[in-house]
């Protein structure tokens, strides 16, 4: 039982993943996408998944600070290791989207809070919260409107995308907490070949890809692991996998669907108001150089603590 719990656990963190930093990202259904190709993002993201909840695990992550280095780890590896965005506009790009998007929306936001808002007693306080983000995915996705590579989804698109893939995503908060009972402690080959794969897909396919990420890439993960290594040492409370297991209303995951139901209402206000909005510029504006900042001050003040 707890081996299946542990893969179980994986898998639906992997698809929180997926959900913020791909489905919640692109906001539509692309010519390009296809059953085999999420099924293929949501076992990559998995995998990337397994490092970042063994890092949280290991080096005991239980507060806010941590836990955006350990996101910082799983952003850079989806965009300095399996894709080779990190390098494209240096400096700028170390931040978005390794740090701006993954670390601060997808870990801090979408695995952090809202499943500790699920945890909670009261539902308005996870209704407020899911509707805010909601209304944010709304509000970013008509920024592909006018986008070369974008286009106008129709409400009924636009819905049935978010309708389908926010309710996976509530499952797998379910599945997630569910999982949580049992400590995840991986056998320590699978933890071997699961790291040695990254290892040897940066070696073989992102260096020759992008030659500098063999300067850039051990460095920050270098400042990772100076960061987390003394939070190891030093912090006395359960990771925030025990600590996230706290059972709260079983209809908080019923308030979830604020979420998509608030980014169905913005996307439909914005199409009759025919809005022109470049809201991808005031994100990238506010998040990469907030990502930084929050990369200094977690790195700072992990290594402060007494």
């Amino acid at each position: 039982m707890k081996a299946f719990k542990n893969t179980l656990l994986v898998l639906s963190t992997g698809y929180i993943f997926v959900f913020f930093s791909e489905h919640v990202f692109w906001a539509r259904i692309r010519p390009e996408d296809t059953l085999r190709n999420w099924i293929s993002t949501w076992v990559g993201y998995s995998l990337m998944a397994f490092v970042f909840l063994h890092l949280v695990v290991y080096f005991k992550v239980a507060n806010r600070w941590p836990l955006f280095l350990a996101g910082a780890a799983f952003g850079w590896m989806a965009e300095g290791i399996v894709v080779q965005t990190t390098y494209e506009m240096l400096p700028l790009s170390i931040s978005f989207t390794g740090l701006a998007w993954h670390a601060l929306i997808t870990v801090w936001i979408g695995w952090y809070a809202l499943r500790q808002g699920l945890s909670n007693l009261s539902l308005l306080p996870t209704v407020k919260l899911a509707a805010a983000i909601g209304a944010g995915f709304g509000l970013w996705a008509i920024s592909w409107w006018g986008e070369p590579d974008g286009g106008i989804a129709t409400l009924n698109e636009f819905s049935s995308f978010v309708l389908t893939t926010s309710i996976l995503a509530i499952v797998a908060y379910w599945l997630a907490n569910w999982c949580s009972s049992e400590p995840f402690s991986p056998n320590r080959w699978v933890t071997a070949a699961v790291y040695g794969l990254f290892l040897l897909y940066f070696i073989f396919i992102t260096v020759p890809a992008a030659p500098v990420a063999i300067l850039i890439l051990p460095a920050l993960f270098g400042l990772i692991y100076y960061g987390l290594r003394k939070n190891r040492l030093i912090e006395k409370n359960e990771s925030f996998l025990v600590k996230l297991n706290e059972r709260g209303d079983p209809l908080n995951y019923f308030s979830l669907l604020a979420m998509p139901l608030a980014a169905i209402a913005v996307y439909a206000a914005a199409l009759i108001l025919n809005l022109q909005w470049q809201t991808n510029w005031v994100l990238y504006l506010i998040t990469t150089p907030l990502g930084v900042i929050l990369f200094v001050m977690s790195l700072v003040k992990t290594l402060r603590t007494p």
